[in-house]
């Protein structure tokens, strides 16, 4: 595992060297135009709207994940909703893929901070997608019409499926307001 663990790291840096290298060649703001990239669906093989029998599969070919299966307790925030917790391996400590209806709609890696900082993140997805969407000192989000990637405070990124997202938080919104109007009938009836 160590071994495993060593490559990964090495290969990463690799790959974050030669980026920084490109990154110092003549790109001049006029030709960098032709290096922005649409935002990715996801990270490595898994990708948003995959199902989650698939993302079972690919997180146990993942490099970047620990993934043994299924854990003998599972996440279920609500309803149709379903949480994969599962550690990391070299620079991911821990992830996160939430479904709802069986469907991946986000991914949360959470990194390790001793051996990757936010900056270069930053830097690499500023190479790759162009200036960000907001900025603020927590959060740093670039989006699409169809994703949002969010890269967060201390050091966590985000694979958002925007419809989705909106969808859960206008049911958790409608939620909220029946609950609010039900709790004020019941003050009511006294």
């Amino acid at each position: 595992m160590r071994i495993i663990r060593f490559l990964v790291v090495l290969s990463t840096i690799l790959i974050l060297a030669a980026a920084a290298v490109a990154a110092q060649s003549d790109i001049t703001p006029e030709n960098n135009e032709n290096l922005i990239q649409p935002l990715p669906a996801g990270y490595g093989l898994i990708e948003l709207g995959m199902d989650i029998e698939t993302v079972k599969r690919m997180l146990a070919e993942e490099p970047n994940f620990a993934y043994r299966g299924d854990a003998d307790v599972s996440m279920r925030p609500s309803g149709d909703q379903q949480v994969i917790d599962c550690e990391g391996v070299g620079f991911v400590e821990r992830a996160y893929f939430q479904f709802d209806e069986d469907i991946l709609y986000l991914i949360t890696m959470v990194l390790d901070r001793e051996y990757i900082d936010h900056y270069s993140i930053y830097t690499a997805l500023t190479g790759k997608y162009g200036e960000p969407e907001s900025l603020n000192p927590s959060r740093i989000i670039w989006q699409d019409e169809k994703i949002t990637v969010s890269l967060e405070r201390p050091l966590s990124i985000k694979y958002i499926d925007r419809e989705v997202f909106q969808r859960l938080q206008e049911q958790g919104s409608a939620e909220s307001s029946m609950e609010t109007m039900l709790r004020q009938d019941f003050i009511n009836s006294f």
